[in-house]
């Protein structure tokens, strides 16, 4: 039997509750997903792009732009599902914020990005430039989040989907248990699969 699209699946204890607790247990089922070996085509589209853009947001938080990039490894797949997430849950603010500092930090990527992270400083103009850029940014994006409150959109975004899947909490590792054992027999027979990789 080959997988369909899936549907994003929250739990009956959070799909009441508060905006963090509905991103948080998306990112729970996600992750376990991800530890039952299902691959990003077996998983919700609009699951992974609200897990990976609330994997932004923390990194972000925790320690800018360049943290996110350091964080996110492979940016190339990474990126994109970010830019995505976040038009759909209807954050353009913060896909604008994203995009100007996806620009400033390429400018550190041939070599520099390193130095800049482990605090070391660089006599180059143009790196120090893009330093000074990215830490405006940052400090942009701080003052963003009082105004559009990516979190809550985020949120919405997954309640408000059509095909929404609310499972009690002791549904959720069966109901996980059979995708993978789906995706085992999606493989055992051949049947074409896109090999997208995982980029948590």
């Amino acid at each position: 039997m080959t997988i369909t699209h899936q549907p994003v699946v929250l739990t009956s204890s959070s799909i009441g509750g508060r905006d963090e607790e509905v991103v948080e247990a998306n990112a729970a089922i996600i992750d376990a997903m991800r530890k039952a070996m299902l691959r990003l085509e077996d998983m919700s589209p609009v699951a992974v792009r609200s897990c990976l853009v609330d994997f932004y947001l923390s990194q972000a938080l925790d320690g800018g732009f360049a943290q996110y990039a350091v964080m996110a490894g492979g940016r190339i797949a990474t990126d994109p599902l970010v830019r995505e997430g976040m038009a759909g849950m209807g954050a353009a603010a913060h896909l604008d914020l994203f995009n100007r500092a996806a620009e400033a930090y390429a400018v550190l990527t041939d070599g520099t990005a390193a130095s800049y992270l482990a605090g070391g400083t660089d006599d180059t103009g143009a790196v120090n430039r893009a330093v000074l850029r990215i830490e405006e940014l940052d400090g942009e994006f701080e003052e963003l989040l009082e105004h559009e409150n990516i979190t809550s959109l985020n949120a919405r975004w997954l309640r408000g989907q059509p095909d929404l899947l609310v499972l009690d909490d002791e549904e959720v590792g069966p109901y996980i248990q059979r995708l993978a054992a789906m995706a085992l027999e999606d493989a055992g027979t051949g049947s074409v699969r896109s090999g997208a990789a995982n980029p948590f």
